[in-house]
């Protein structure tokens, strides 16, 4: 396996090339080992190149174990985090922060309509919302209608179905995975830009068992976004009712004070003149008991 590294190369070109340029500098090594007298800067510049062939090698191959592996999703719901990765796919999910981080995606899978930089570095983060389409390819080839496209989150779906854009992107994703092979299916996701609508980041088409993960990550995410959206509306709701009930006690205590203010204001308005001829008849009386 190790030795293996040394001619592992992404085509059968490169793999020739790769095992020429071993052999020679293995020639080279040799040569320079048992020369008279011995050629130290032949023997470390053919090593340094058998190096760098084994560092290449290994790291393509670690690259095609990563891209054929199993994806999986490693999910921790006390933390709010969600992890997918293998398949040629790594990429994370946050609830607090509501954010699709992708690590690192295989080219292959990049789309030409996700943004430059994540085309460039096929790397990125993506605040909420995003999701992901799964289309079905067909189970005949001489089937007039399309495959079936079925959104994991339905909030998703309904926007899918509700903008122009997105009609744009499903019948595009459609019409790639007619041409998959039987038994397969292409997942899509996507990502909700402020001002562009829709943009497509990379979609990934293989066996249903392999990236079920990605769907089942999406959903649970989906899941957990909209049960604390309904916990916030229900607090809402339930302040809004909290000050309705404050602002109509405001209110009514008001009325009553101002009622209770009017009935003592047109009392004392009434009781004033049987006052005064109660006083002036008392002042009236006193001189005379003097005497």
């Amino acid at each position: 396996m190790w030795l293996f590294a040394l001619f592992q190369a992404e085509t059968f070109f490169g793999r020739i090339v790769k095992t020429l340029v071993f052999g020679a500098a293995a020639v080279a090594f040799y040569v320079g080992f048992t020369s008279t007298p011995q050629s130290s800067a032949q023997v470390a510049v053919s090593l340094a190149v058998i190096v760098a062939l084994w560092l290449h090698g290994y790291r393509e191959a670690r690259r095609v174990s990563y891209a054929s592996a199993q994806c999986e999703a490693e999910i921790r719901e006390d933390e709010g985090h969600i992890r997918v990765a293998g398949g040629g796919v790594d990429l994370t999910l946050q609830r607090v922060s509501r954010t699709l981080t992708v690590k690192r995606v295989a080219k292959r899978f990049v789309s030409t309509d996700a943004p430059g930089e994540f085309q460039r570095l096929r790397a990125g983060r993506f605040e909420w919302p995003f999701g992901v389409l799964t289309v079905e390819p067909q189970s005949e080839p001489n089937a007039g209608s399309p495959g079936t496209t079925s959104g994991i989150s339905e909030r998703w779906a309904g926007e899918a179905t509700g903008s122009s854009s997105n009609a744009g992107i499903d019948a595009d994703t459609r019409s790639r995975a007619s041409t998959a092979p039987t038994g397969e299916r292409e997942i899509a996701v996507y990502w909700k830009h402020a001002g562009q609508g829709d943009r497509l980041l990379f979609s990934v088409t293989g066996p249903a068992e392999k990236y079920e993960a990605i769907e089942r990550a999406f959903s649970i995410f989906a899941a957990w976004i909209d049960s604390e959206d309904e916990a916030r509306r229900a607090i809402e709701r339930r302040n809004n009712a909290e000050a309705w009930q404050r602002d109509w006690e405001a209110k009514r205590l008001a009325e009553e004070l101002d009622h209770a203010r009017r009935r003592g204001d047109s009392h004392s308005d009434e009781t004033d003149p049987h006052m005064r001829i109660v006083a002036k008849s008392v002042k009236a009386i006193t001189p005379l008991s003097r005497w």
